[in-house]
């Protein structure tokens, strides 16, 4: 019999990324995990320390397929791609890095991407 994976798998698409949560995604959730506003309609409390935030990422990495998995989200975004450079705008999201030339394998061709991302604590 197949054993099961003990990690996420990595899901992509030509315009998204799931990927499992790594130690380096602690601060980005403490930001969501610390914000009351965030975590209205959630049956937890926020945190009030990168220490307690700490502990709940342990729920985010562990990879139980039966009951679970989640994933952090990442989207790299083609210059072309004007509405979704809107709504990354429109969401807070500002851009990081790019062109990242020849990223996506699309139909034969290569295509560059921008990164954008949203650092926790700046102004939307």
């Amino acid at each position: 019999m197949a054993r099961k994976p003990k990690t996420a798998p990595i899901l992509e698409t030509d315009r998204l990324r799931l990927r499992p949560f790594r130690a380096g995604d602690l601060k980005a959730l403490h930001a969501l995990y610390g914000d009351a506003g965030n975590l209205r309609y959630w049956g937890h409390d926020p945190t009030g320390s990168l220490d307690e935030t700490r502990r709940m990422m342990r729920w985010h990495v562990a990879y139980h397929p039966s009951h679970y998995v989640l994933w952090a989200v990442e989207a790299l975004i083609r210059p072309e791609n004007k509405p979704s450079v809107a709504l990354a705008k429109r969401l807070g999201f500002r851009l990081e890095g790019g062109p990242i030339r020849d990223r996506w394998l699309v139909g034969g061709r290569w295509h560059s991407v921008m990164l954008y991302g949203l650092i926790a604590g700046e102004e939307r």
